[in-house]
């Protein structure tokens, strides 16, 4: 169970408590406050999303592949803060993070997904020195 549905339901139970002992008007009262906080589930309080992010181009902003377990992404580029998300684990994407990371660290890039239609992200390494302007050579101060 997620932390925020532990939250939503420590906090009905706790509610539902004082409705059963209270009057019939407190106890409609904590059924219209159990109805409208349901949703409140879905927020990740500081843990990763159960959902998978939307499909579009993201950069990724720092990961851990747990083998056989999962992938853990911190993505930003839907416009709002950046989101924690829990993708499944498969080899290839796996691999195609590693590589991504690794190729971006060489070259001082940094890592893209993009996720497709068919909800399987892509990663690729960004930016990087072979991308960007040359450098001039630094010069001396005292010859």
């Amino acid at each position: 169970m997620t932390p925020a549905i532990t939250l939503w339901l420590a906090f009905i139970m706790a509610a539902g408590a004082v409705a059963w002992f209270g009057s019939r008007r407190q106890a409609i009262a904590f059924l219209i406050v159990a109805i409208a906080t349901a949703p409140a589930t879905l927020t990740t309080l500081g843990h990763a999303s159960p959902l998978t992010p939307p499909k579009g181009h993201y950069t990724v902003l720092g990961a851990r592949i747990d083998i056989d377990e999962a992938i853990w992404v911190l993505l930003d580029g839907d416009g709002g803060p950046p989101r924690y998300y829990r993708l499944p684990y498969t080899a290839g994407t796996a691999n195609a993070l590693q590589a991504a990371q690794d190729m971006a660290s060489g070259e001082g890039g940094t890592v893209g997904m993009r996720m497709g239609e068919d909800g399987s992200p892509g990663f690729a390494e960004e930016g990087g020195a072979g991308q960007e302007e040359q450098k001039r050579e630094e010069e001396a101060l005292l010859q």
